[in-house]
């Protein structure tokens, strides 16, 4: 039945070839319009709420409003954690759902639970947003806007390329920042206050009074209904100048007679610079899943479009453009896919001859188009990710191939003709062949699984190898025996193979004659082999790490410094940390803003006393040296500097995963004084450990404040309402908001704030402001006690509990791994104070959590293995020698970490023994199923375990040699670009195939040798102990 519908298949060549035109016309239009990207888009599952009130400290913000809404927001259903930082004035949380959650639009749910809680929040509150994260947010393009002209001028600017940006298909956001906000400023005149005795009231009450919406409603005849209009809101701040406040003896007091009224930018909150000068930053997002670089090349046409448009002495210029380097790396990674390919084809062709290599060889990019086919209308993107898949995927494919042309060239060669040769390969090699992909592709679906976000990110790998071997199975088992059929030489051309009779040929079977021999030698030594390398692997191991180091293209400067420092003072540090890095060559652009932050990032692993930030972008990799070199250099540089701490690092891939430091140790309570005690125990502990350094409690930023107690017994007996002290001294600081304007053809309202004048607004100047009372003018000073307290700006909280985070770097020549699991120790086994939660996070919470994944997904990976390979064989002890190899190619990956001194990367080193196994699983699963075949006619079990083992020797070979060789140039850091003919070493992308490339070169060499010596072995071990128990009872001193 099977065979007659693969040669009803196989018959229909004009078909086949018309799907294969199809598939290359179709994967190539995919992989032309595939929307391309650095990082796979990921849903974060996680809402940023701001909610401001100003005026009330960090400590009020925590009481009256983060509590009630954790409160609140915890209620609601697949909550996994709440993270808040409660700062003067506003309140910041990071809602995190659980990813598996069902739940749609889980933004509006939580911007409804906010609504609901503002009965239990204070009045006025002002929701600032409720917003879900995309991983979009962490790729933004930065456009600096500079140039020696007004703020005016520049701001006009940037509005201006705002809407420009905002008119591109793929952008959902475009974000100014370093702006400063319009406002009408009202300045108050004390002296004129004085002069026509005017309270601050009557100005605050009339300035609300008169710039309220009056809904007049209509009103009717009998002929006609008319609307009627009172207007009753500001449409222009010189309406303000007019506004009466008292009428005095037949005189209209008014605004401008004792105040200044006028439309200015507040003051900055946060201070950009680039390239060194005074700027502004516009802040593009683009929608998930678009294609990065058409993102990128739409808003390169803008500034071109654009340039000199607006004002000739304004520049507009791409900070630190994303699209070169992930240009390079996709390109890199491409060629290293296409590399492989090559030197596959070359070697076929050499060994097998041109028509066989060019079958063997077309089938993986005919492979690849049929699987980047699927993919785009899976709606996946290209990337990084994906072109690893593919990468991963090389030694996975030649396989299947190799045994159908092997297996036909086999029929050929006893005198089968060439269409029924190919029908039997595909008829005879069906089950093995769908059999060892599905094992492969059993053990790549629960990576598919790996938790958390990482996870997210990850999936894309394993997507895309069952993909690719799916499709292969297509490929393997219709598209290759139809092509063989028609491109392969005639029977009657086909020449014997010789190589059987050839000097290593010979010594190969000899030595496999030996081995099936002794099969229990074999056996011993194989199992002492494995045991000395694990015990050498746990002596001399170099330690786990989740993720490859790689190299750094762009790199960050954290200024960190503690105390009540404004705005100018932050910028006054950064320019001398600028002063450092503007003379260096090797920097192309750099950008750097004072931080004011409100929203928790994802990924925010900064301290709390961070003041700045410097962005650099490097040159090209050709034109500088090593980054690592560069950034250390800077650092003794940065170093230096005194009164703050200037902080490089370098941006890589696997910082992007894994933010902070290698140890980080997370201590959450309700309890203050526990958690103070707690951190510092675990402090005193860390300075205790050889190796580390950096050693730091991430304390909330604390400084002085000045509290100015209401003295009520004097209000009361001066008749002065409290509330009228509050607003004095608002004026005197922050300025006193009390309403909002909306120009004429504006959509923006602007606020209204009162102040006092610039030379009264200083802490020693409050005290004398006068207000006026019943019984004439007196100083602020007789109403309330000034004094200065300790002040906390920032508090941390997760779960509902205050948390602080102790952190220290590693010596880079000592095993993190083992750092981590010494603290875990002594964690278990020593006694905190009650109430205390303590946990390491960041990198060991990532590599604890996904070791145990991997492990549970190398058993499931076992069982499913076992399952289909029961259905397959009905025969435990073929099973279990199938199984069995997957412990010969992990040996030779230990082999291969020992070597090398690698670190085991969970990540990479994991996939690669995962893809491994399915290989060596392959090549045992074709070998235990030709032996079973030829016993079926030859009575000799070790003549025939010979004989099976001999014809499979050259596809083992054949797919062991292409795949390591194809895959030697990624180990070795090699980029080869075969079209500009070229050769880079240790460009970016290397840095994460080589643990993956290693695994493979070295626990495929190692599991070839041993399948071809030991499976035999153990194919032949039954009959041996039958042997040696029958000689047993035979023999006459064991009798007696």
């Amino acid at each position: 039945m099977l065979k007659s519908i693969l040669t009803a298949i196989l018959l229909q060549r004009r078909t086949i070839l018309t799907f294969l035109v199809m598939i290359v016309l179709l994967g190539s239009i995919s992989y032309a319009t595939f929307p391309k990207e650095e990082r796979p888009a990921v849903d974060l599952k996680t809402v940023a709420v701001i909610i401001a009130y100003q005026g009330l400290s960090s400590n009020e913000i925590e009481r009256l409003i983060t509590e009630p809404l954790e409160r609140e927001i915890m209620s609601l259903d697949d909550i996994n954690e709440i993270i808040s930082v409660s700062k003067d004035g506003v309140a910041t949380l990071r809602v995190s759902f659980n990813l598996n959650t069902k739940i749609e639009n889980i933004s509006k749910l939580v911007r409804n639970k906010v609504e609901d809680s503002k009965g239990k929040l204070p009045e006025d509150i002002e929701i600032v947003e409720v917003k879900e994260y995309s991983s979009e947010m962490f790729s933004q393009i930065r456009i600096g806007i500079y140039g020696d002209v007004p703020y005016k001028v520049l701001n006009s600017t940037a509005e201006a390329y705002k809407e420009k940006f905002e008119l591109i298909n793929n952008v959902t956001e475009v974000e100014i920042r370093g702006g400063r906000e319009d406002q009408i400023k009202i300045t108050v005149v004390p002296e004129l206050l004085k002069k026509y005795n005017i309270n601050l009231d009557e100005i605050i009450n009339a300035l609300k009074s008169y710039n309220n919406l009056i809904p007049a409603g209509t009103l009717s005849d009998s002929n006609a209904e008319f609307s009627v209009k009172v207007p009753s809101l500001y449409e222009n701040y010189n309406d303000l100048e007019e506004l009466p406040i008292r009428s005095m003896n037949n005189f209209i007091l008014t605004l401008g007679d004792v105040a200044l009224v006028k439309r200015s930018f507040n003051k900055t909150e946060e201070y950009v610079t680039v390239n060194g000068k005074s700027a502004l930053n516009i802040n593009i997002s683009r929608k998930s899943g678009t294609n990065v670089l058409d993102t990128y090349d739409a808003v390169k046409r803008v500034l071109a479009e654009n340039e000199n448009s607006f004002h000739p002495l304004i520049k507009a210029v791409l900070v630190d453009d994303d699209s070169i380097g992930v240009r390079q790396r996709i390109s890199a990674s491409e060629n290293t896919v296409i590399t492989a390919v090559m030197l596959v084809m070359i070697i076929i062709v050499g060994i097998l001859g041109l028509r066989s290599g060019v079958l063997i060889g077309l089938s993986i990019p005919l492979t690849y188009l049929f699987s980047i086919l699927i993919l785009d209308f899976l709606g996946m993107t290209y990337n990084l990710m994906t072109i690893f898949g593919l990468i991963l995927a090389v030694g996975l494919l030649v396989d299947g191939p190799i045994v159908i042309s092997e297996y036909a060239r086999s029929e050929q060669e006893k005198g089968v003709r060439r269409r029924d040769s190919y029908v039997n390969a595909s008829y005879n090699m069906f089950w093995p062949i769908i059999a060892s992909a599905l094992t492969t592709i059993v053990a790549f679906i629960p990576l598919i699984f790996w938790p958390d976000t990482i996870g997210q990110w990850l999936k894309v790998i394993p997507v895309t190898v069952i993909v690719v071997l799916t499709t292969s199975l297509i490929v393997t088992l219709i598209f290759v025996p139809s092509l063989g059929a028609m491109i392969e030489k005639k029977t009657a051309d086909m020449q014997p193979n010789v190589n059987q009779n050839n000097f290593l040929y010979l010594k190969y079977e000899s030595i496999l004659s030996n081995a099936i021999e002794n099969p229990i030698k074999v056996i011993l030594l194989t199992t002492l082999s494995f045991i000395l390398i694990i015990l050498l692997y746990k002596n001399f191991n170099t330690g786990v790490q989740f993720f490859p180091d790689d190299k750094a293209d762009s790199a960050r400067i954290n200024i960190t410094a503690r105390g009540n420092l404004s705005v100018d003072e932050k910028s006054k540090y950064i320019n001398e940390a600028l002063e450092v890095i503007s003379s260096k060559p090797y920097i192309d652009q750099y950008v750097s803003n004072t931080i004011q932050r409100k929203r928790i990032w994802f990924f925010d692993a900064d301290p709390s006393d961070v003041i700045g930030k410097i962005w650099l972008e490097f040159k090209s990799p050709e034109d500088i040296a090593d980054p690592d070199l560069i950034i250390n250099e800077m650092q003794d540089e940065l170093s230096q500097i005194v009164g703050f701490d200037a902080t490089i690092k370098g941006n890589t891939y696997s910082s992007s995963l894994n933010a902070g430091k290698p140890i980080e140790i997370e201590v959450s309570s309700s309890n203050k004084l526990a958690l103070n005690q707690t951190a510092e125990i675990i402090r005193n502990k860390l300075n205790e450990v050889d190796g580390l350094n950096n050693i730091e409690i991430q304390y909330p930023l604390s400084g002085v404040e000045w509290k100015y107690d209401i003295d009520r017994k004097m209000t009361s007996k001066y008749n002065v309402p409290v509330r009228l002290i509050g607003s004095v001294i608002s004026l005197a600081t922050d300025g006193l908001k009390i309403g909002s304007l909306r120009p004429i053809n504006s959509s923006e309202e602007i606020d209204i704030k009162v102040y006092l004048p610039d030379e009264q607004r200083t802490l020693d100047q409050v005290e004398n402001i006068t207000i006026n009372t019943p019984q004439g003018s007196l100083p602020i000073k007789e109403f309330v006690n000034k004094r200065p307290t300790n002040k906390i700006y920032s508090i941390s909280r997760k779960n509902s509990k205050r948390n602080l985070i102790i952190s220290a770097d590693v010596d880079p020549s000592l095993n993190v791994a083992e750092k981590i699991s010494q603290l875990k120790n002594w964690k278990n086994s020593t006694s905190l104070p009650l109430g205390v939660e303590v946990r390491l996070i960041g990198e060991a919470e990532d590599s604890e959590s996904s070791l145990n994944f991997v492990i549970g997904a190398f058993i499931f990976s076992i069982l499913s293995m076992f399952i289909i390979l029961i259905c397959l064989f009905n025969n435990f002890y073929h099973t279990f020698i199938i199984l069995f190899s997957l412990v010969l190619s992990t040996t030779g990956i230990f082999i291969g970490l020992i070597v090398l001194q690698m670190n085991f990367s969970i990540v990479m080193t994991g996939l690669g023994i995962v893809a491994c196994a399915g290989i060596v699983v392959n090549n045992n699963i074709i070998l235990i199923d030709s032996y079973r075949k030829i016993r079926k006619d030859e009575k000799d079990k070790k003549k025939a375990i010979l004989l099976s083992t001999k014809s499979r020797v050259r596809p083992i070979l054949l797919t062991t040699i292409t795949t390591v060789v194809g895959i030697l140039p990624s180990a070795l850091q090699l980029s080869v670009n075969i079209f500009d003919r070229s050769v880079n070493y240790k460009s970016a992308e290397t840095y994460f195939t080589e643990p993956l490339a290693w695994a493979l070169v070295w626990g495929l060499s190692f599991a070839a040798i041993a399948t071809l010596f030991v499976t035999p072995a153990l194919l032949a071990l039954p009959d041996k102990l039958k042997e040696l128990s029958f000689s047993r009872k035979k023999s006459p001193i064991l009798s007696n």
